[in-house]
């Protein structure tokens, strides 16, 4: 019969269980989508609060580096959905790869990174959907493989499930439609700095500048039409901003502006139903 063990020796025990769940934690690469997610938010948080407080330049650069962990974070999963092996990557469809929210919001940051070097500029509000997500990831990933490791305790461990299941059931839908609204309004922002740039590149004739936001503005555009063509969520954001636009236009009582606007209104959905998501198997992340 073996001896029993003491409150010590059970403690050791239990301590070299949870270094061992980490350590095999450690060898994973959803680990590192986790650190990923973790870095984001720290890097966007801390770009947030240096622009409210201290110069430009230090908020720039935080910016830059939240917008390389989420690079690096959706890097990872398209490695794990397309890329398993040299054989699943030669069969991966480039139709496959662009109905992929993941390189959708990928290039999303590309896209915003590289122009952040061009222009020397940010936009805070690129962040934000990544930030909302990430917020889920790290909550949810905490939940399934770190909370036993950390939280010795059975009933705080109870206790700690049962407020990150209340969050993520009660939240998780009002910020998929917060994501969805911010990806619009960055739409309605980038496309307000083309218009603003196109009187000032009379004026300082900066073309490369003014082109670096032109592409952004569409990159942004495409990105919102995909997402329109397969996600309730941005359907249902983009017709309440029609609602309250016209509302807005409806209340002014001036039948030229609001001819005018509806006839703007129908040349955009005309263009931007010219821009049309391949049809294929869809995967989201």
């Amino acid at each position: 019969m073996p001896p029993k063990a003491t409150p010590s020796s059970k403690s050791t025990i239990k301590q070299q269980s949870s270094l061992t769940q980490l350590i095999t934690l450690l060898k994973t690469q959803q680990f590192y989508w986790f650190l990923g997610h973790v870095f984001a938010l720290l890097f966007s948080i801390l770009s947030t609060l240096t622009g409210l407080i201290f110069k430009n330049q230090l908020s720039l650069k935080y910016f830059r580096f939240a917008l390389i962990s989420n690079i690096i974070t959706y890097g990872i999963v398209i490695k794990q959905i397309h890329f398993k092996s040299s054989t699943t990557s030669s069969n991966v469809s480039r139709i496959k790869l662009i109905n992929d929210e993941n390189i959708q919001y990928l290039v999303l940051a590309l896209v915003f990174l590289l122009s952040s070097y061009i222009l020397k500029t940010q936009n805070q509000s690129a962040l934000y959907p990544y930030v909302i997500f990430g917020v889920f990831h790290v909550v949810t990933y905490f939940q399934n493989h770190l909370i036993t490791i950390f939280i010795p305790s059975i009933p705080a461990q109870q206790h700690l499930n049962s407020l990150i299941n209340n969050f993520t059931s009660q939240l998780n839908q009002p910020a998929l439609y917060a994501a969805s609204s911010v990806e619009l309004v960055l739409a309605l922002t980038t496309g307000f700095d083309v218009v603003i740039s196109s009187f000032w590149l009379i004026l300082r004739w900066n073309f490369f500048d003014y082109i670096t936001k032109v592409i952004v503005f569409l990159t942004v555009i495409i990105f919102n039409k995909f997402k329109f063509d397969h996600s309730q969520y941005t359907k249902a954001s983009v017709l309440q901003m029609d609602q309250t636009w016209n509302g807005y236009v409806n209340r002014l009582n001036n039948p030229k502006l609001t001819q005018l606007f509806f006839n703007f209104r129908d040349l955009v959905i005309r263009y931007l139903g010219l821009i049309n998501i391949p049809k294929d198997v869809k995967t989201t992340q």
